[in-house]
């Protein structure tokens, strides 16, 4: 397992359109990392649980709206490794 500080941006979306694909039950390789959630065909119900997952898996927090400051895979996971970055940065 990997730890919170080896997550990149990359590798978060990688999880991120493996997620997606599992709940969509399609291929991860049909998934357009800058298509918005909605236009993929994601409800916010699946979006908070993805969320949620993301937290526990990151061991971070995140704001439960981060998804409509942050509407497609690749901003969310560009935001979601500074988080990661900030949290383990030395202060």
């Amino acid at each position: 397992m990997k730890t919170q500080e080896s997550w990149s941006a990359y590798q978060i979306e990688d999880w991120l359109v493996e997620r997606i694909a599992v709940i969509l039950n399609i291929d991860a390789n049909e998934i357009d990392p800058d298509v918005p959630f909605n236009s993929l065909g994601l409800d916010s119900i699946n979006v908070m649980d993805m969320i949620v997952e993301l937290d526990n898996l990151l061991g971070i927090e995140i704001e439960s709206t981060i998804a409509w400051d942050f509407p497609t895979i690749r901003l969310l996971c560009g935001y979601v490794a500074t988080l990661v970055s900030e949290k383990h940065t030395p202060k």
